[in-house]
């Protein structure tokens, strides 16, 4: 074994990160290297390259097209041809964001995916928020999502959801919702084409990921912490093809 050459772990340690996420990173071809046997040794120039470009300051927000082809997929861990397909996306482009999602630390999620939609936040009274998480169209995330994941965040008199533009105008007139920067209702409306909207909202619920990135987006310290460890445990998963 070459001394010059680095096992997972300690490419690991100089990149601060876990060998799974690694190993997930030699796979999508960010890090060069080779085989030993069933060792994966990982070269140190590419080590060194990746930290360079790591500790620069995140590059622009993800057009609404690829962050949700992004989040959608849980971030590359699920199959997502068809996804990316639909979403009108070529080849190369699903090929240059699985190398981006596979540099992007967890903490720069909030601000790569910040394009994905209009937010309207809002206030109402507590009684309407289940009704309005009912409605036809709506589709919960964030805090409104993590009982279904799991997740040990309970807000009972607030609600995070997203809806097309035209539940959002049928929701504002029934509910005469006003914006409010205190709001207790989040409502997000996806900034993708008519013709692609339903990719986005044709579903029960938001997939964790996107839950992930909302409750990233809160400001709050534990939602943020159980974020970035969602985030983290995506990234560190093995890639789909």
């Amino acid at each position: 074994m070459q001394k010059d050459w680095l096992t997972s772990d300690e490419a690991a340690v100089l990149l601060g990160i876990t060998a799974g996420r690694v190993n997930r990173l030699a796979r999508s071809g960010e890090l060069a290297y080779r085989m030993a046997g069933r060792t994966r040794l990982i070269d140190p120039l590419s080590v060194q390259r990746l930290l360079a470009t790591t500790r620069r300051r995140p590059g622009r927000p993800l057009t609404p097209q690829s962050a949700w082809a992004a989040l959608l997929s849980d971030l590359g861990t699920a199959d997502w041809s068809q996804l990316t397909e639909a979403l009108g996306m070529s080849p190369k482009q699903r090929y240059n964001l699985k190398r981006l999602i596979a540099r992007s630390p967890a903490e720069n999620w909030d601000g790569l995916a910040k394009a994905r939609a209009v937010v309207h936040r809002v206030r109402v009274r507590p009684a309407y928020l289940g009704e309005i998480l009912q409605w036809d169209g709506v589709v919960p995330s964030g805090v409104s999502a993590t009982g279904q994941y799991g997740l040990d965040l309970v807000a009972a008199e607030e609600a995070e959801a997203y809806l097309s533009g035209q539940t959002w105008r049928l929701l504002q007139e029934e509910f005469h919702l006003d914006p409010s920067p205190s709001g207790n209702l989040v409502l997000w409306s996806p900034s993708v084409s008519e013709d692609t909207l339903s990719v986005v909202l044709d579903r029960e619920i938001m997939p964790v990921s996107v839950v992930a990135i909302d409750l990233l987006d809160s400001g709050d310290p534990r939602s943020r912490r159980t974020a970035l460890r969602i985030i983290d445990q995506l990234l560190e998963a093995p890639p789909s093809d």
